[in-house]
C-alpha cells in the first residue's frame, strides 16, 4: 500500500482546478426500500496516489485552515449536483454533507448556502450534518439556526453518542453512527434512545452501514 504523503498547495490547487469529485452513499426507507436520499463523500483522483480519500483528505485540510474553502466547494457540489439530478427527472429527497465547526465560526459562516440560492435547488432537499459539540456552542447554535431558517436541513449524531446538546434546534435528522449500528445488540439502548428522540421532535432516522436485516 502506497504512503500518501500530500501537501497542504495540493489541496489548495485541487480545490481551485475543481479536481476533487464526491461518491454518493444511498439512504434506503427500512420499510418500503425506496431511496431516502444520498450522502456526499469526497474523493481526490490523485495524478500520484490514485483515488485517495477522507481519511487522508481531512488531515490535510485541518493542517491548511481550509475548511471554508472546503465546505463551499462540498456545498456548491451537492446543489448542483441536486440540481441536476432533478433535471434530468431523478428524484432524490435529500443529498446530505458534513461541515467544519471551523466553517460555522467564520463572520460570514452563511455564505456557505450561497450555492443554494445560486443554482435555485430547493434547500429543503439539502442536509448538512452539524459538527459534533455544535450544538453546546451558542455561536455555532446561532449561526445553524440561521441556516436552517434559510429551509436546510440539519442532522446531528450527537443523541447517539450519549452527549445530551441543547436542543434548542428542532433536527431534521438523528444520526446512528457505524460504530453503535454495527455492534447494534450492545447498542440497543443508545439506538432506541435515538428513535425515541426523533419521533418526539418529527426527525427521521438515518443508521450508518446497516448490511443485515437483523440490524
Amino acid at each position: 500500500m502506497a504512503i500518501v504523503r500530500l501537501r497542504s498547495s495540493d489541496l489548495k490547487q485541487a480545490l481551485e482546478t475543481g479536481a476533487f469529485s464526491l461518491h454518493y452513499q444511498p439512504q434506503v426507507e427500512i420499510k418500503t426500500g425506496k431511496l431516502a436520499g444520498v450522502e456526499a463523500f469526497v474523493r481526490w483522483p490523485h495524478a500520484v496516489y490514485g483515488m485517495i480519500g477522507p481519511s487522508d483528505i481531512i488531515p490535510v485540510v485541518d493542517k491548511a485552515g481550509l475548511h471554508v474553502e472546503f465546505d463551499r466547494w462540498v456545498i456548491g457540489a451537492i446543489c448542483r449536483q441536486a440540481t441536476k439530478w432533478r433535471a434530468d427527472g431523478v428524484a432524490v429527497p435529500i443529498v446530505a454533507a458534513n461541515i467544519w465547526s471551523e466553517t460555522l465560526r467564520r463572520p460570514d459562516a452563511l455564505r456557505l448556502i450561497d450555492a443554494v440560492a445560486e443554482t435555485g435547488v430547493d434547500p429543503r432537499t439539502i442536509e448538512l450534518e452539524c459538527p459534533r459539540g455544535s450544538t453546546v456552542d451558542p455561536d455555532l447554535t446561532k449561526t445553524l439556526v440561521a441556516i436552517q431558517a434559510l429551509g436546510v436541513r440539519l442532522a446531528s449524531e450527537e443523541y447517539a453518542t450519549g452527549a445530551r446538546p441543547r436542543w434548542i434546534l428542532k433536527f431534521d435528522t438523528l444520526k446512528v453512527p457505524y460504530p453503535i449500528s454495527r455492534d447494534h445488540i450492545a447498542n440497543a439502548d443508545a439506538i432506541v434512545a435515538v428513535v425515541a428522540e426523533a419521533r418526539r421532535i418529527g426527525a427521521r432516522v438515518v443508521a450508518y452501514s446497516v448490511e443485515s436485516a437483523e440490524q
